[in-house]
């Protein structure tokens, strides 16, 4: 579980969050939905522990979080499936099913396209097989046939009782999802629940 209890997050006197109050149960799907600027991503660096409340306010966690920011970078000079075997070593888990889903090219990781690198951001964070996943605006970069790979690794994240939430601007490509949706405009979020029909 995680909780945000009036929370306030500021840059150089800018005011980025506003008193959030915010709980995240086991097993939730939230979106975090909201303008370009309006602190879905400051919200999500908060709730993944890297950044923390600096006026005033607390966040409480008892999970380890695995978090994919916006921008990101890998180890450049080694290939992808080096940088695979690496994974499957350190995590002691098997990563060929997701491989083979998502067609990641065995160059270096230099030298991969945008959506290419989205992808084994996405392997990184499914090979830590930690409870809660972060992701912020995962699809940036995915062309269509790659989000609906990419959905269906989240259906499966859920079927491990995965909390996930992610910031995005795209709400309907999570329609067959129960989820909550939080909207975050202006440093304040309000919240709407959603069930699938």
């Amino acid at each position: 579980m995680i909780i945000l209890k009036e929370a306030n997050k500021s840059y150089y006197n800018k005011n980025i969050l506003k008193d959030i109050n915010l709980s995240i149960n086991d097993n939730d799907f939230i979106l975090l939905v909201g303008d370009n600027g309006s602190g879905k991503s400051t919200l999500l660096k908060l709730l993944a522990h890297t950044i923390y409340p600096n006026t005033k306010g607390s966040i409480n966690c008892d999970v380890f979080n695995a978090y994919l920011p916006e921008k990101f970078s890998l180890p450049k000079n080694i290939t992808v499936n080096k940088y695979i075997r690496f994974l499957e070593d350190y995590y002691s888990t098997n990563l060929n099913n997701i491989v083979s889903v998502l067609e990641i090219p065995y160059i270096k990781i230099s030298e991969l396209s945008k959506g290419n690198l989205q992808k084994l951001g996405l392997i990184t964070i499914i090979a830590s097989n930690l409870n809660t996943v972060l992701l912020d605006e995962p699809c940036e970069g995915m062309d269509k046939e790659l989000k609906k790979k990419f959905i269906e690794i989240l259906k499966e994240l859920k079927k491990r009782n995965k909390t996930i939430i992610i910031s995005t601007h795209d709400v309907k490509l999570y329609k067959n999802f129960d989820k909550r949706i939080i909207y975050v405009n202006k440093g304040q979020i309000y919240e709407e629940n959603i069930k699938t029909i």
